[in-house]
């Protein structure tokens, strides 16, 4: 245990450590880009250049953030549509309420009504199946 915590706290220390090295070279790659802008096109142009370039990074990230949230929403309500569905087929009282009707139906008229709930259950339950669906990681077969 002791050494999964040490493991954890020098990774925590490089990628610190890291990250506080790319501000300080994002900085003085800015500096360099304004100095030089600023002796070619002046002091203002140099700072609306650079400040829209941050803007657009800032929305990118904005953007890029919402879908992201988009697609954990998305994937959170299939899954607790999945749940729910399989929920309903483990409560005692909706099993006992689906014999009775099937006892009351009898085995002849019964029998098409449950090949059509299962097979529409089969369809919900592929629909939700992570492993069914495609892959998104945007490889092109197609030649």
């Amino acid at each position: 245990m002791r050494e999964k915590v040490d493991r954890t706290l020098k990774q925590l220390t490089w990628a610190t450590v890291a990250a506080a090295a790319a501000v300080i070279a994002l900085f003085f790659f800015s500096l360099a880009a304004f100095a030089f802008i600023s002796e070619r096109y002046g002091t203002i142009i140099a700072a609306l250049v650079l400040g829209g370039v941050y803007l657009v990074l800032a929305v990118a990230a904005l953007i890029w953030l919402g879908i992201i949230r988009r697609n954990e929403r998305r994937e959170a309500a299939n899954r607790a549509a999945a749940v729910g569905a399989a929920g309903l087929l483990q409560d005692p009282l909706v099993v006992s309420t689906g014999l009775e009707v099937l006892r009351a139906l009898g085995s002849r008229k019964a029998a098409p009504l449950v090949a059509m709930l299962l097979a529409g259950g089969l369809i919900v339950a592929s629909r939700f199946n992570a492993k069914s669906k495609p892959s998104q990681s945007g490889s092109n077969t197609d030649g």
